[in-house]
């Protein structure tokens, strides 16, 4: 039993002895570097805030309220406006419109009510306004191009005369040349509604613009020749009644392919006057591409007169017509 406790004492080590040992004490110097060390750390993350804060309150201030920023920084007033621009209007038009005053800075300048100027007559499709420094305004115009006139009542009761473009846009116009507008053919056989202060968009417009471009582009003098572009039957029947100066009446469809009835037309028409028939009173390209219906009137050869002004319906028939059917190849 002796023997048992001597060996178990021999077998305890100095290690399984429990000690009290003292951490060890972080010097004076050592304790200047963290404290420095957390310092700047501090002062890096505020100056970081710091920065961050001042720049959006400068863009803030430049993007809401550009007055204030020009007053700090002592903005020049505008001594230039250049104009870019796809259309007719000129640098005179933009600045009559725009109407800046002499002494606004260009930094003060509301580029949004600027461009809402300049597009208030609905003849720019689009404007932008850039400041070019030191005292430089640029305008960039997207003007519309009309295809059409028509005349419509104001609100004030008195009649004007009115712009279609291509988009189905009304405006009144300015800067184009009267004897190109003269060119153009009347709109007829629609009623517009007011939209703020314009009237609203024609939704059938995109697809007559795409005739009167084909046939323009294509056969020229039959374009000329044109005179009303009658929407009546646009809605129910999806076909356009054109009236030229020989022709009273000229039925397209809505729904079928405009080059091959322009194909069509120029065809019957030239066989027409080769074979000296009677004046032409309708054509109607919208019921059959190789069997045209062509009415037409009692008496010798004669060239229309061009009407006056626009009409709102081109579908009379006079008292006396005959109708034969053009087959075509």
């Amino acid at each position: 039993m002796s023997s048992h406790r001597a060996h178990s004492s021999a077998t305890i080590s100095w290690r399984d002895i429990p000690q009290e040992v003292k951490p060890t004490v972080m010097s004076p110097a050592g304790r200047r570097r963290l404290n420095r060390q957390l310092i700047r750390n501090v002062l890096i993350g505020v100056l970081a805030v710091v920065l961050v804060a001042g720049a959006f309150e400068i863009w803030r201030t430049v993007s809401r309220n550009p007055q204030r920023f020009a007053s700090a920084a002592g903005s020049r007033p505008v001594e230039e406006i250049t104009l870019e621009t796809n259309g007719v209007l000129d640098l005179a038009w933009a600045e009559q419109t725009l109407a800046l005053r002499r002494d606004v800075g260009l930094m003060e300048l509301d580029l949004y009510a600027a461009k809402e100027r300049l597009m208030a007559t609905n003849q720019v499709r689009q404007a932008v306004l850039t400041r070019k420094f030191p005292a430089t305004l640029v305008v960039q115009l997207d003007e519309r191009t009309p295809v059409l006139r028509l005349r419509a009542r104001q609100p004030g009761g008195q009649t004007g005369e009115f712009l279609v473009a291509t988009d189905g846009e009304v405006f009144t116009g300015s800067g184009f040349d009267r004897d190109e507008l003269a060119r153009l053919p009347w709109l007829g056989g629609v009623g517009l509604t007011r939209a703020g202060n314009h009237f609203a968009a024609i939704d059938a417009i995109p697809r007559v613009a795409d005739l009167l471009a084909l046939a323009r582009e294509n056969v020229p003098d039959l374009y000329a020749s044109w005179r009303v572009v009658s929407l009546e039957r646009a809605a129910h029947d999806r076909q356009l009644i054109v009236q030229s100066a020989e022709i009273p009446e000229i039925i397209f469809s809505l729904e079928s392919d405009f080059y091959g009835q322009l194909a069509r037309l120029d065809l019957i028409i030239e066989r027409n006057r080769a074979r000296s028939l009677r004046p032409v009173q309708s054509i109607n390209l919208a019921v059959d591409a190789q069997q045209v219906p062509v009415s037409f009137r009692d008496g010798p050869l004669a060239r229309q007169q061009p009407p006056s002004r626009p009409v709102r319906s081109v579908s009379a028939k006079p008292s006396s017509s005959s109708l034969v059917t053009f087959r075509l190849p």
